[in-house]
């Protein structure tokens, strides 16, 4: 594990401009965003509701979805899902840059972590696509420690590597979207 999370190295990570996939998979983005006023710095995570044919039904993730047809960028995309599902107004506050593209490995899609800094206090409300949004301090992601869980997916289960933070397991692309802000480098994600 590297250092403490640190504002400033991350803003030295991140990519400027954004870019787009030209993969031919389906794209989505999400909003890492960062809050440097709530226990020094954290994360706003969300856990999915509960809903027939959704692949991340209940499962921890950073707000956002696919690409709509009408986005003109995954930056885009990031925005206005964040303030349809937890009524963010990203505009409103520091777009900081991204991290590299991510592929879901279950559901063979592209998504793009845009990486905001919140500049003013928000509310949150949720829409009927989240069951809670929570904020996680950087300080109690880093001393979490990595376990193998067992997660329900479609079809059946997977043991997968993980965080376990107040009840709640991290797991999949979120898991590996923070250990990227972390700075960690696990089997996972190289």
């Amino acid at each position: 594990m590297a250092g403490k999370f640190n504002l400033n190295s991350i803003r030295a990570r991140l990519l400027q401009p954004p870019t787009e996939s030209n993969s031919g998979l389906p794209v989505a983005a999400v909003a890492v965003i960062i809050n440097p006023n709530i226990e020094g710095t954290s994360f706003l995570l969300i856990r999915r509701s509960e809903r027939a044919n959704d692949p991340w039904s209940g499962q921890i993730a950073f707000p956002g979805g696919r690409k709509s047809s009408t986005d003109r960028s995954l930056q885009e995309t990031a925005i206005r899902e964040t303030e349809e599902e937890v009524g963010i107004r990203l505009n409103d506050h520091a777009f900081l840059g991204q991290l590299p593209i991510v592929t879901a490995r279950t559901r063979r899609m592209r998504v793009l972590p845009t990486v905001f800094e919140l500049t003013s206090p928000v509310s949150i409300r949720i829409n009927a696509e989240v069951s809670e949004a929570f904020w996680v301090p950087s300080s109690e992601l880093e001393k979490l420690e990595i376990q193998n869980r067992e997660v329900r997916v479609e079809g059946g289960t997977l043991t997968v590597p993980s965080y376990e933070y107040n009840g709640r397991v991290i797991w999949g692309l979120t898991f590996r979207i923070l250990n990227i802000l972390l700075d960690r480098v696990t089997p996972d994600n190289v």
